[in-house]
């Protein structure tokens, strides 16, 4: 069942992505006053379980827990929609400081799909974290 499943969802999923949406691109990341922020499209939900954050430069990092949500999806899984701000402070960060942010989309309407997991490398500068000394 599997086997037949994930290269179904991946052929929905780019067909999708020809329609219009690509879940790469069109979800902004950025960091900015001590917070990285996504910024989702209309019509487009993030599954918080899904949703992570790694320092994969020098230093130590703390992301702030994502912030509390009531609405789930069909599944049940806690989604997040429109910007999503987390605070971040960090300990002896190396600049640039590069984050792998890993984040699910979901398009919504009838003919909705929840991507596979993206991951993405931002960087950003260590003045835009707080604590970086």
């Amino acid at each position: 069942m599997r086997r037949v499943l994930i290269p179904f969802l991946m052929v929905a999923a780019q067909a999708l992505s020809a329609a219009g949406f690509d879940p790469a691109k069109d979800v902004a990341l950025s960091v900015a006053g001590g917070a990285l922020f996504l910024r989702l499209p209309d019509n487009v939900h993030l599954k918080a379980r899904s949703f992570k954050v790694a320092l994969v430069s020098r230093g130590s990092l703390t992301c702030a827990p994502l912030p509390a949500t009531s609405e789930i999806d069909d599944a049940g899984d806690p989604i997040l929609r429109g910007t999503v701000r987390l605070a971040l402070a960090g300990r002896k960060l190396e600049d640039p400081v590069r984050l792998l942010v890993t984040y699910q989309p979901c398009t919504e309407g009838p003919d909705g799909v929840c991507f596979l997991p993206i991951k993405r490398t931002l960087a950003a500068s260590a003045e835009e974290i707080p604590g970086t000394n």
